[in-house]
């Protein structure tokens, strides 16, 4: 399957990630995003978006908790398995 950089409109496929451990019960506060481990000190967060509204929920959820974020990718269509830290 092709990937392609996604629009800032419409669905797509996020991966965010963040400084610090986010909790891997997080994922419904967190759109339903998977969340990885990637290290003692960072977590990946990965899944479908309906929009860009969505990623600023997550976003901003993440910084209310402090949690800071310093790389956001976002894909047009893909299978979010493929992009694991």
């Amino acid at each position: 399957m092709q990937t392609s950089h996604a629009t800032m409109q419409g669905p797509a496929i996020y991966q965010i990630r963040v400084q610090g451990i986010v909790p891997l019960d997080w994922s419904s506060r967190l759109m339903g995003m998977n969340i990885t481990l990637s290290s003692e000190d960072e977590s990946t967060l990965v899944g479908r978006l309906p929009d860009q509204a969505a990623l600023s929920g997550v976003l901003s959820a993440l910084t209310i908790s402090n949690i800071p974020y310093y790389q956001s990718n976002a894909w047009k269509s893909a299978d979010p398995r493929r992009f694991r830290p």
